[in-house]
């Protein structure tokens, strides 16, 4: 089938105006000192079940930041900076620790606090499957913080291509054949992201306690590999033996969901030896390889938006693709809001990039290939002359990356007629293969190297949480948002009637 989009952006680079995009940030309240919070979620924050904007990931302490979907990357940020604005004022001396690894965790893991979120059968079951999340892959792991980007073309956008390219099925088919196109060749080139974006080779002694690594010491208080990009995408990050027998097919929709739904429903001997029940206490949702689908750790996820007591799967399944959510961006803490623009605008490009870029299926062997490129760079980025695979021959990282920005750069000029916006984006990486020393990750050892490693993040999070200002419409509309999600929360715990375990049977029965 025809792919139009090069032909689209070339035509009318105002086509780029189409983006709809949004940002989901984590990241961990601490303490002044740099230890994470024991505290429970701010009262000044709302309810987290049920807030539109703010919540918590796995611990209690672990926030995040959930923008809306914006046509602006000026209006996305400015909802961004508002966020993390209203969250300091509600946080008293509490911190937000600027980078993905944890800040200084207690002795024994046990005393992270897993997220509470409050008595209604949904709140217990989100919380309940954070239990389980900690019995499985351990509460450390799950105090990582990261960033998702979430991206989508408009439906305008779909139905100009759908009539350049004469397609005859539905559009919600030809979005879902268009997603799946963009995704494979994310997964063949996320390799290059990686090299740029990775920022978190450092991480606090704590976190390494009771582990196994090949770490080399870095200050008083930090270790670091010093070959790597993202211990957070690595061995030490999210990562599951488990899910590694999971044969995921990201070649088209159907396949896609019908993989992981064989996982959800597949018991695992080391997931019967935890237990689903221990002392008449429930440790998991289930023995299952997925607890349920969003267990699966990748580092993109074709979605819909989930309605009340529906999946991810079956929102994909009775939807198809809205949009794309990349899951791989490590926090930057040289960015007061854990991402610059500079990436978003990168991000864009390279998303457009592998849309308008051919891409065919990928076979069983490709899979193998590309899964050990970016393992490969996740570890050994760093290193010099660095060597991937491409079509099993072996070639330099720089040169194929400079191949691949070539193509991107020449669609960075395209757009530039609409907004110059891509061009600044596109420099600002292009430069990084003339000199490695421009890597995050080479920044920030530089930065760390010669001082403590949560003092040089807590002096980022007291800059930080002064910097970052709101406006008073802003602010007005954040402390609506927090009254109207302790009435919501306060209605789903009035309306959760009956037994909890006969809301999951039915649950995971709908499903």
């Amino acid at each position: 089938m025809k792919n139009s989009v090069r032909e689209l952006l070339q035509s009318d680079p105002t086509s780029v105006f189409e983006v709809r995009h949004g940002i989901e940030r984590e990241c961990l309240r601490v303490t002044k000192e740099g230890h994470i919070s024991n505290m429970p979620h701010p009262a000044g924050l709302g309810a987290k079940l049920t807030h539109k904007s703010i919540t918590t990931d796995y611990s209690e302490n672990l926030l995040e930041f959930i923008t809306d979907v914006h046509a602006s990357s000026k209006e996305m940020f400015r909802e961004l900076e508002s966020l993390h604005a209203f969250t300091n004022k509600k946080m008293g001396q509490e911190l937000l620790w600027p980078y993905s690894m944890p800040a200084i965790l207690p002795a024994d893991e046990r005393e992270i606090p897993v997220a509470n979120f409050g008595q209604s059968h949904v709140g217990k079951m989100k919380s309940l499957y954070r239990e389980g999340l900690g019995h499985r892959y351990g509460k450390s792991m799950q105090s990582i913080a990261g960033l998702h980007y979430n991206f989508s073309m408009s439906d305008t956008f779909w139905k100009t291509l759908l009539e350049r390219e004469s397609f005859k099925g539905s559009l919600t088919e030809f979005k879902n054949q268009k997603y799946f196109h963009l995704i494979r060749n994310f997964r063949r080139y996320r390799w290059l992201l990686m090299y740029f974006f990775g920022v978190s080779n450092i991480v606090h002694e704590s976190f390494l306690v009771g582990k196994k690594h090949n770490l080399e010491k870095l200050t008083q208080d930090s270790y670091y590999d010093p070959n790597a990009l993202s211990l957070r995408m690595g061995g030490l990050g999210y990562t599951s033996s488990a899910q590694g027998e999971i044969s995921i097919c990201f070649n088209k929709v159907d396949s896609y969901i019908n993989t992981l739904e064989e996982a959800r429903l597949k018991s695992v001997p080391a997931y019967e030896k935890i237990g689903v029940f221990k002392n008449g206490k429930r440790l998991q949702l289930n023995s299952n390889l997925l607890q349920i689908d969003n267990e699966f750790y990748s580092t993109i996820r074709p979605k819909n938006i989930a309605k009340s007591k529906e999946s991810a799967l079956k929102a994909l399944h009775l939807r198809g693709i809205e949009y794309i959510e990349v899951r791989l961006t490590d926090i930057n803490p040289f960015s007061p809001l854990g991402v610059s623009r500079e990436q978003v605008g990168f991000l864009q490009l390279f998303l457009l990039w592998c849309l308008q870029t051919e891409s065919p299926i990928i076979t069983d062997k490709e899979c193998a290939e590309l899964e050990a490129n970016f393992s490969k760079v996740v570890s050994f980025g760093r290193q010099p002359s660095i060597k991937l695979s491409r079509n099993d021959e072996k070639i330099d990282l720089k040169d194929w990356a400079l191949e691949i920005m070539d193509e991107i750069g020449t669609l960075a000029n395209q757009l530039s007629t609409a907004s110059p916006y891509y061009i600044t984006a596109y420099d600002s990486f292009a430069r990084v293969l003339d000199s490695s020393d421009l890597q995050l990750a080479q920044k920030l050892l530089n930065s760390v190297r010669t001082q403590s490693f949560v003092k040089f993040n807590l002096d980022l999070a007291n800059e930080y949480k002064t910097d970052i200002k709101i406006d008073q419409v802003d602010q007005d509309n954040l402390e609506k948002y927090t009254l109207d999600s302790i009435t919501a929360e306060k209605e789903l715990v009035k309306n959760s009637k009956g037994d909890f375990e006969e809301f999951l049977v039915s649950y995971f029965k709908d499903i």
